[in-house]
């Protein structure tokens, strides 16, 4: 026990240096994407008002964050962090209760190396903070389930109610637990289990009206394409997000064989652990098919996979979202973690160690280099560039859109941007391209940001730039990330 122990005090030290020595580069780097949201929509109070599936708890927490002084790039997203060096800890102990000593430091390791987890570890959103809260709970229930007491009930409670405050398709793990509870029920009352969900959906009923204005507001903006959607949520659950060199991609974000083509070196050391992994995985299953870990595997991973599967095709919206599942992650890990410790042959699990490892270091160098690989926009690099080079006789031609970190980077921005007239739905006209001389009189060098999150909606057929090439000598074009360009023409 004492040499257990102290096996413990050393190896969790070092796990956790190693979360924070892979979490550390880049956390500086220029706001992206739906950080702009938390940034300025829902952090300015401290109940956010705004319509969304993902409020307040988070964003409350990030108004106290920049109240007690946190602010800027690294200073906010310090708060994610410290949720993502939560993780490896209460991993640990939930690999510790539910397998021994083995199966809590291989889950705590790959907890700590997991591309997803660093990714949103680094992200001004919710998500580093609801895989911690999912960890938290599966934790108290196999607490509650050694010794049910009134104190483990209430944090159960409290968790649950933490997390679907924090984000709304949380219910969707939550429900799962009552699978959890049912086949436990020979060591704690189903009832109980009931009453504690019970509870949770009864503290929710205050935010149920905001969760109806949003459908009525936004619902129908989100879409999916079916058919590479579990594709993806698979590819985000081992590889992450960030990690890949991704062409421009529709509304729908479809992913094809096209885009694996590009990824081949990473692709194919994800098909090799893959395949050693599922193959250990199925032996799992004919040698024991009852096993508790893998029975809770199934309910707190396989079944909301399942159940987010069936939501899309019903709704056609997005529920199989890789981050909008991700207090699922932990336990997709937990996964990995079994099939891992249950190969027979050591030369077989060196083999999977070394290639995910090398997954681990591919994907990293990867998400450090935002402007070759994954959809991080860099609008502190493009302003940069822009400051610099912007004249008097400089436009900046921007597509009708919010440009909130824009003006964030660069506040001045709008005494050169010009709003471009709305373009043709297939190709340039000569009353486009009249129009767009007459909105460019008295400018010589003609900047545009391309950002396909805009292009997608207001031009997706490319009919502005096109335009401007008609009218203008094209200059260069500089890519910032491969969702993210600078545009460049000289009018003569």
């Amino acid at each position: 026990m004492i040499a257990m122990l102290r096996r413990t005090q050393i190896i969790l030290p070092l796990l956790l240096v190693l979360s924070l020595a892979v979490r550390i580069p880049g956390i500086g780097d220029s706001f992206y994407g739906d950080e702009a949201f938390s940034l300025f929509r829902d952090s300015g109070k401290l109940i956010t008002d705004s319509e969304d599936r993902f409020r307040p708890l988070f964003f409350s927490l990030l108004y106290l964050w920049k109240q007690i002084g946190f602010h800027g790039e690294v200073g906010l997203r310090l708060l994610p962090l410290l949720f993502g060096l939560a993780q490896i800890p209460v991993a640990f102990f939930v690999g510790k209760r539910l397998g021994g000593e083995r199966l809590a430091r291989t889950l705590a390791l790959l907890v700590a190396c997991s591309p997803i987890l660093i990714e949103f570890s680094q992200e001004l959103r919710m998500y580093s903070m609801v895989a911690l809260v999912a960890l938290l709970q599966v934790l108290t229930f196999l607490r509650a389930l050694e010794r049910p007491v009134i104190g483990r009930w209430a944090l159960f409670v409290l968790l649950g109610l933490i997390g679907v405050y924090t984000h709304f398709h949380y219910w969707i793990f939550l429900a799962c637990f009552a699978l959890s509870f049912y086949r436990e029920r020979s060591s704690v009352s189903t009832w109980k289990g009931i009453a504690a969900l019970a509870t949770v959906v009864i503290l929710y009923l205050p935010n149920l009206p905001n969760f109806f204005h949003f459908l009525e507001v936004r619902s129908g903006e989100y879409i999916t394409h079916i058919p590479s959607a579990l594709p993806k949520l698979f590819v985000a659950f081992t590889v992450g997000f960030n990690y890949f060199e991704l062409p421009e991609q529709s509304l729908g974000r479809a992913v094809g064989l096209g885009d694996m083509a590009r990824n081949i070196p990473l692709v194919l050391l994800v098909f090799i652990a893959a395949g050693i992994a599922i193959v250990s995985f199925i032996r799992l299953h004919v040698k024991g098919p009852r096993d508790r870990v893998l029975l809770l595997g199934h309910e707190l991973f396989t079944v909301p996979v399942v159940l987010a599967l069936i939501a899309t095709l019903v709704t056609r919206q997005y529920w199989l979202q890789p981050k909008y599942l991700i207090f699922s992650a932990p336990l997709a890990l937990l996964f990995m973690a079994q099939s891992y410790l249950a190969l027979d042959r050591t030369l077989v699990r060196r083999a999977l160690a070394v290639c995910g490892g090398a997954i681990v270091v591919v994907a990293l160098l990867h998400f450090w280099n935002p402007q070759y690989y994954g959809r991080r926009e860099d609008w502190r690099g493009v302003t940069t560039l822009l400051k610099k080079e912007c004249t008097d006789d400089s436009a900046l031609l921007l597509l009708a859109s919010g440009y909130r970190l824009l003006n964030y980077y660069w506040p001045d921005a709008r005494n050169v941007t010009v709003m471009a007239a709305n373009p043709p739905s297939k190709s340039p006209t000569p009353e486009y391209e009249a129009e767009l001389r007459e909105q460019l009189v008295g400018k010589r060098e003609i900047f545009y940001i391309r950002w396909d999150t805009v292009q997608n909606i207001a031009d997706p057929r490319d009919v502005l730039p096109r335009a401007l090439s008609e009218i203008a000598v094209p200059v260069r074009v500089i890519q910032f990330n491969p969702r993210f360009f600078l545009y460049e023409w000289r009018l003569e």
